[in-house]
């Protein structure tokens, strides 16, 4: 089972109320160290998200939550493996 640092609540895509929790991933993934958000159910109105996740700390907004970023992955051009050259072949 997965350890949440914190979990919120969002107004839902299509309608009622959505529940997320927010986890640092693991050291074996390339996001090593970063704070993931996970979506972990919807329910009709907040007194039963509430009910489901008593842990929840308040709602939440995109323009709030931690920001993944992939910059430290190689790109494309990069003179690393796997970058600056052509990955596939014209036969």
């Amino acid at each position: 089972m997965r350890e949440y640092m914190w979990k919120a609540m969002r107004p839902g895509t299509w309608g009622g109320i959505d529940v997320v929790g927010f986890y640092e991933a693991p050291p074996s993934s390339v996001l090593a160290g970063q704070t993931l958000k996970q979506f972990l159910g919807n329910y009709p109105e907040e007194a039963a998200a509430r009910e489901a996740h008593p842990e929840v700390t308040g709602w939440t907004h995109p323009l709030a939550e931690p920001q993944v970023s992939v910059s430290h992955l190689p790109g494309e051009d990069d003179p690393v493996p796997g970058g600056m050259y052509p990955d596939d072949y014209d036969y």
